[in-house]
């Protein structure tokens, strides 16, 4: 197969410049979906899978460049009949941009199949060995190796079995993942120079997963960083959620707790589910770091948080380092443009229009967690626009008994209980306070503070409602 794959590869090659020659660009596009969709599915065993997708991804390079460095010029706009039915040639098809991302892709399709392919192959790569001084034969797509005896050199042809272990050792020396960065980039400025900033996107977060991959983190992470403003704006939560994966991956690389604290509640408490079913090896190297999206995965990301806040060792010791540059008390603001503001919602309501100093105000003030576990609230506080009117809440411990009290200035009020319960379950705290506000006015809430995730009142939220 890896012969007849070359040969057409020729073939097509020489057409595919001849029409391009000629000016006759749709009909060199047509020819190119015609041999590709020849050969898309002819990937073979598990073992060789990665030739397929080297030849695969090679096909669309070279194509791209013959598109980029073609003399004819492609028409600003095309035909009505492009796109439909009767011509199902798209616009895309004709920037060489396009040829580009795809090339990547199928070459990082490349570098799973190696990662997969490689622990198959050890036991017959230890017991027949590696072949040497190969090189390729005379005819298209054949290899042969040299064979030495004496004075004597001889060419030998390769059994398919030394082939494979040949190309295999070859491909795991070299790191694709440069290549794919490279095309990937070259797609981003093709796109990006055609205003496609949804393509370009795309191109940016392939080049951040190639950078992950090679274990340069900060590149990664001001990559996703960028892309995933993006998929919050347009409310791609499957894509925001694979990115946030890699987000708190790179924030423990990094040693930045705050980042993982911030990307990992962002993360649980996005609206998104998938089935419970485990993952297989192959689907687990694609999907990432992030896993698939399950409740139970949902928990335990906010455990992490717990855990972290609380320094607290994982099993696996990743996130250990947090020890030393973690904070006694760590600060997350929630506002109307925070990144945060899926996590929890403050909803705050004057029953009275307008109120005359020395009055009483009623306010009630509901809060709503969008987290998959429940959220214990050790501290609340209403801020008016000055401080006196302030009010404290605390949730009293199992054995004290409630109080009321007035502390500098501030009311403080202990309470049985503040617990959140996942907003699925629409349980929330919702509670009327009834405040005399003096000399006092109600112009707005500045702010509704939470207390921790936590007993132990290690993480500060400011929630603006």
């Amino acid at each position: 197969m890896v012969e007849i794959k070359a040969v057409a590869e020729q073939f097509h090659f020489k057409i595919s410049t001849l029409l391009l020659h000629a000016g006759k660009v749709v009909e060199a596009i047509t020819w190119f979906r015609k041999h590709i969709k020849s050969y898309e599915r002819v990937v073979g065993t598990l073992e060789v899978a990665f030739l397929h997708w080297e030849w695969f991804s090679r096909q669309f390079l070279v194509f791209g460049e013959l598109i980029e460095t073609t003399s004819t010029t492609i028409p600003d706009t095309l035909s009505p009949r492009f796109g439909t039915a009767d011509n199902t040639l798209t616009e895309w098809e004709f920037q060489p941009a396009y040829y580009y991302q795809l090339a990547a892709t199928y070459l990082r399709e490349k570098r799973y199949a190696i990662e997969c392919s490689s622990s198959m192959a050890n036991l017959t790569t230890e017991v027949n060995g590696v072949p040497e001084s190969v090189m390729p034969s005379v005819y298209v797509g054949q290899y042969v190796r040299l064979f030495e005896q004496g004075d004597t050199v001889s060419l030998l042809p390769l059994s398919d079995t030394e082939y494979t272990s040949y190309a295999l050792s070859e491909a795991e020396r070299f790191q694709d993942s440069y290549e794919i960065i490279a095309l990937f980039r070259k797609a981003y400025e093709s796109f990006q120079s055609l205003g496609a900033t949804r393509m370009a996107s795309a191109c940016s977060s392939g080049m951040a997963i190639e950078y992950y991959a090679t274990g340069d983190f900060s590149n990664t992470k001001q990559l996703f960083d960028s892309v995933a403003g993006l998929y919050r704006q347009e409310g791609w939560t499957s894509l925001l959620w694979e990115n946030l994966g890699y987000l708190r991956e790179c924030s423990m690389k990094l040693n930045s707790p705050k980042d993982f604290i911030s990307y990992s509640l962002e993360m649980a408490a996005l609206p998104l589910f998938s089935g419970s079913g485990e993952e297989n090896r192959e689907n687990k190297i694609k999907s990432g770091p992030a896993g698939s999206p399950t409740i139970s995965r949902r928990e335990n990301i906010q455990q992490e948080v717990i855990n972290v806040l609380e320094r607290k060792q994982s099993s696996e010791g990743t996130y250990d380092g947090f020890n030393n540059e973690i904070e006694e008390v760590t600060h997350l603001d929630i506002h109307q443009i925070s990144l945060l503001r899926m996590v929890l919602t403050a909803f705050v309501a004057f029953h009275d229009q307008s109120v005359k100093p020395g009055s009483p105000l009623l306010v009630s003030v509901s809060l709503l967690s969008h987290l998959p576990s429940p959220v214990v609230v050790d501290q609340l506080e209403v801020q008016f626009n000055q401080s006196d009117c302030n009010f404290m809440m605390h949730s009293a411990q199992e054995d004290s008994l409630p109080s009321y009290s007035n502390l500098h200035g501030q009311v403080i009020q202990d309470t049985s209980s503040l617990t959140l319960q996942d907003h699925y379950g629409i349980e929330l705290i919702c509670f009327t306070l009834s405040i005399n506000l003096r000399s006092c006015w109600p112009d707005n809430v500045i702010s509704v503070t939470l207390g921790a995730l936590s007993s132990d009142k290690l993480l500060h939220t400011i929630v603006t409602a």
